[in-house]
C-alpha cells in the first residue's frame, strides 16, 4: 500500500471512530431523555421510536453487536405497547375535529402495523393491532379525507406494504414533489419537497429492509437533494441532512456531498449528544436525532457491508 492509501485509510478509520463516538452519544440521550415521557403515547412517536430500533437492527447489526440485545429488547417493549392500545379507538377519541392530528395518529398506527406484520407476522395480538387499524380507512369508518399530502405518500406506502393497495391508491398521496408541496411557500415548501424527496429513496429501500433498489427513478430525488443539500446544512435542517447522507449512501453515492454533509451533523450535535431542530416540534427534535444517528452509523459503516437482518426469525 503506498503512502497516500495508508493516509486515506487512516483518515477513513478515524472519520469512522469519530461517527460512531457521535453515534453512541446519541443513543445514550435517546435512552436517557430527562423530559417526563407522557402516560398514554401518541402513536407516531411510538411508531418512530419502533421503527428506528428496527432500521438499527436491519442495517447495524454487523457493526454493533454489543448493541444488538438493548436494541432488540427496546423494539420489543414499544411493539408490546403498540400491542396493548386499540388504534380505531385511539383514532375516535384522539383529535377527531384536527384533520393534522388525526393524519399523526393514523400514519402512525399503519406504521406499527406494517412493522408487526414484518416482526411478528401471524401472531394474533399482532394481526388484531393490523385488523384495527385498516378499519379506520373504510367503511363504517368515514373516508380518510383531509390528509396532509406527506401523511398521505407515508400512509399510502404502509399500507402498499400492508398489500392493501386500494386503500392506499384511495389515499391519493401526491405524485412529485411540486404537488406534494403546492399552496406552500419559503422554507415550508422546501422542507416539504425535500421530505417527499428522502422518502421516495428510503422507501424504495425498503427502510433498509432491501439492499437494492432501480436507481433510475431516484435519479430526479438525489439531484434534488444535491442541489439543495448545502441549505439544509445552513438553515441547520438536522433531519435532513441526516436522511439526505443516508439516501447518497443507499444508492452507493459516498461522496463529497455524504462527507460534507456528516461533517454538519457532527457540528450541530449539542454537547447533550442531541441534535434540536428549528422549526418543528419535540417530536421532530427527537426524530432529528434519531436519523443523525442512523446517518452517523451509516459513515461508519464499510460501503461494501452486505445487509442481511439481524432477527431474520421475525420476519
Amino acid at each position: 500500500m503506498t503512502r497516500s492509501a495508508h493516509e486515506a485509510a487512516a483518515t477513513t478509520t478515524a472519520g469512522g471512530e469519530r461517527a460512531r463516538t457521535a453515534a453512541a452519544a446519541a443513543l445514550h440521550r435517546l435512552r436517557h431523555d430527562p423530559r417526563p415521557a407522557p402516560a398514554r403515547r401518541p402513536l407516531l412517536p411510538l411508531a418512530d421510536e419502533a421503527w428506528f430500533y428496527a432500521m438499527l437492527l436491519e442495517r447495524h447489526f454487523a457493526q454493533c453487536p454489543d448493541d444488538v440485545p438493548q436494541w432488540q429488547s427496546a423494539l420489543d417493549a414499544l411493539l408490546d405497547q403498540a400491542r396493548g392500545q386499540d388504534p380505531a379507538a385511539a383514532l375516535h377519541d384522539r383529535h377527531p375535529a384536527d384533520p393534522y392530528a388525526r393524519g399523526e395518529e393514523l400514519l402512525g398506527a399503519a406504521m406499527l402495523a406494517h412493522l408487526l406484520r414484518i416482526r411478528h407476522p401471524g401472531e394474533p395480538a399482532a394481526e388484531r393491532f393490523v385488523a384495527r387499524t385498516l378499519m379506520s380507512f373504510g367503511p363504517p369508518a368515514p373516508p380518510v379525507t383531509g390528509l396532509a399530502p406527506l401523511h398521505a405518500l407515508c400512509l399510502a406506502h404502509n399500507l402498499g406494504e400492508l398489500d392493501e393497495h386500494a386503500l392506499a391508491r384511495a389515499l391519493r398521496p401526491p405524485r412529485d414533489a411540486t404537488e406534494a408541496a403546492t399552496g406552500l411557500t419559503g422554507a415550508e415548501r422546501l422542507l416539504t419537497q425535500a421530505y417527499f424527496h428522502t422518502h421516495l429513496v428510503l422507501f424504495a429501500f425498503g427502510t433498509f429492509r432491501r439492499p437494492e433498489a432501480d436507481p433510475a427513478p431516484l435519479a430526479d430525488s438525489l439531484a434534488f437533494l444535491r442541489r439543495h443539500a448545502r441549505t439544509f446544512e445552513r438553515f441547520g435542517w438536522a433531519d435532513l441532512c441526516a436522511e439526505t447522507a443516508l439516501c447518497l449512501s443507499l444508492c452507493g453515492e459516498r461522496d463529497e456531498d455524504f462527507h460534507r454533509l456528516l461533517a454538519t451533523l457532527h457540528h450541530l450535535q449539542r454537547p447533550e449528544g442531541d441534535w434540536r431542530h428549528p422549526r418543528i416540534d419535540e417530536r421532530q427534535a427527537r426524530h432529528s436525532t434519531m436519523m443523525a444517528a442512523l446517518a452517523l452509523l451509516e459513515a461508519a459503516r464499510p460501503a461494501d457491508t452486505a445487509a442481511t437482518p439481524a432477527t431474520a426469525g421475525h420476519g
